[in-house]
């Protein structure tokens, strides 16, 4: 798999600029064609925004241009509300940022939450207060539980993970070894993909829960992207997005590359 078409959601938040940067890079990265989808809903091209929100085509293509992109420029349907009318299925890759508390009226509420299970393409969700000046990929960390849904992560984070320059592989279990054979197993089957991965397993003893002792390994690390898996099946987002998932989704110092 290679990333050639991604996606990303353009608003006239202040985390817009930031967010447009880093799709840039991960496009000329991969040798992506970059898709610029507004999302604006009709407060922000009535109200206040007005001006911003019709500045936004202009602005994009500018930066499409400089980076020497391929890109494309569409305008969501500010009632849209499922994957197909906000140009998610025909891509690889989607951008976007954690929606921001005194913001979310102005950009789609679909975005990231109900997109992210609906679409089948991976969602790369940027924290809040982004400023898009730091790398994303060099330094890995995959949340991984042997489940069919962290096999899909890890498939559609292939890209990157064969990029980056250290992949650590996070597993958090009771009998954890490094010499377990299925820890073996799936750190052979990324190496034959010629991912370079160190294995960072915790042992549970009861004594802190999964996402504390992510966090906990990723401050040791200097890790700039989590590769993981969103749960769930329900529309609510509350369903969907509960216990360590919820978590990761809400952290704000970290980048989450997040598949469903």
């Amino acid at each position: 798999m290679a990333y050639r078409d991604i996606v990303v959601y353009l608003d006239v938040g202040e985390d817009c600029a930031a967010r447009v940067r880093t799709a840039i890079d991960v496009a000329v990265k991969h040798q992506a064609r970059l898709i610029g989808v507004n999302v604006s809903t009709k407060e922000a091209l009535e109200g206040e925004s007005r001006d911003l929100a019709r500045a936004i085509e202009a602005e994009f293509a500018a930066a499409g241009r400089k980076a020497g992109l391929d890109f494309q420029y569409h305008a969501a349907r500010p009632e849209a509300h499922d994957a197909e009318q906000l140009f998610s299925h025909c891509a690889d890759l989607l951008v976007t940022t954690q929606p921001h508390p005194d913001r979310r009226h102005l950009s789609n509420s679909a975005v990231p939450k109900e997109v992210l299970v609906t679409a089948g393409v991976p969602m790369l969700v940027l924290p809040t207060g982004w400023t898009g000046e730091d790398a994303i990929g060099e330094q890995v960390v995959i949340a991984w539980n042997f489940s069919r849904e962290s096999t899909r992560a890890v498939h559609d984070a292939m890209p990157i993970l064969k990029a980056a320059r250290k992949v650590f592989l996070f597993v958090f279990a009771s009998n954890y070894s490094d010499t377990n054979a299925d820890v073996q197993e799936i750190k052979r089957h990324l190496e034959q993909h010629g991912v370079r991965v160190t294995l960072e397993g915790w042992r549970n003893r009861g004594e802190t829960d999964f996402t504390s002792a992510l966090f906990a390994g990723l401050d040791r690390e200097s890790a700039d992207l989590i590769v993981c898996v969103a749960y769930g099946h329900s529309p609510l987002f509350e369903d969907m997005f509960g216990g360590a998932t919820r978590d990761l989704l809400n952290n704000i110092s970290m980048p989450v590359l997040m598949s469903h």
